[in-house]
């Protein structure tokens, strides 16, 4: 199976042996050059397999090697990087929510669209990709969007990025760079080399002197959301991505 794709606005071939990860990239097809090609191998799969911890169907098992692969393309050569997290946009600005698996991301961001209806946009429920482009980082969407496939073939500059915990009470607090560097590494598909992980680290850099970072503990009521869109929302302009 062959194709050409557009994901974060980068342009590549991709070859597999199933069709699964071509029909979960539908909508995201190019008729734009190709900057590089991804073809898949045996190898590669058994690789993905090994690094699971439950048994998955080879053409699964195929499609997060490709996004393996051009993640680890996106780390090196444009900007980029995977952020394992739920991103909501509202008003043109994503606002990341990370946190380990089955904490509640994307409980918290339903909420988000139950409290703002049509102005608040899934950009990624699992994995989005951040590039970081004439000065600015974008979040976008990728058919890599978790178990609920919510997510569009869209990108918005990045507000702000919460690690999430759960609390009784909803409370949020801004926190340092400082603070937010275990979150930033263990939630980042990091670069299979010394050179692709310094360019991380470098981007990292740049998203602390440009990103608003928070902490809130929250339980599942709406007001949740109210106290976390209250707090991190940019105010005063919108931004058109």
């Amino acid at each position: 199976m062959e194709g050409k794709y557009k994901i974060a606005d980068v342009v590549f071939g991709l070859k597999t042996k199933y069709a699964y990860t071509h029909r979960i990239c539908a909508g995201y097809e190019s008729e734009e050059p190709a900057s590089f090609r991804i073809e898949t191998e045996e190898a590669d799969i058994r690789r993905e397999e090994e690094a699971s911890d439950q048994p998955f169907p080879p053409a699964y098992l195929e499609s997060l090697a490709v996004y393996r692969k051009l993640c680890n393309e996106i780390l090196r050569n444009y900007g980029g990087f995977l952020f394992h997290a739920s991103a909501v946009a509202v008003d043109g600005y994503a606002y990341l929510f990370a946190a380990p698996s089955g904490t509640g991301k994307s409980t918290h961001t339903r909420l988000w669209r139950e409290l703002l209806g049509e102005k608040a946009v899934m950009i990624n429920d699992d994995k989005p990709i951040i590039r970081y482009i004439d000065r600015n980082f974008y979040v976008y969407g990728t058919p890599w969007n978790g178990k609920h496939r919510l997510s569009c073939n869209d990108r918005a500059r990045l507000a702000a990025i919460c690690e999430l915990t759960r609390g009784e009470k909803n409370e949020i607090k801004r926190i340092s760079s400082a603070e937010m560097v275990r979150v930033l590494m263990n939630q980042s598909l990091r670069g299979e080399d010394g050179e692709s992980m310094l360019k991380l680290l470098d981007l990292f850099n740049e998203l602390a002197k440009s990103t608003a970072f928070y902490r809130l503990k929250c339980n599942m009521d709406i007001e949740a959301a109210e106290t976390a869109y209250e707090a991190m929302r940019v105010k005063g302009e919108k931004h058109e991505g």
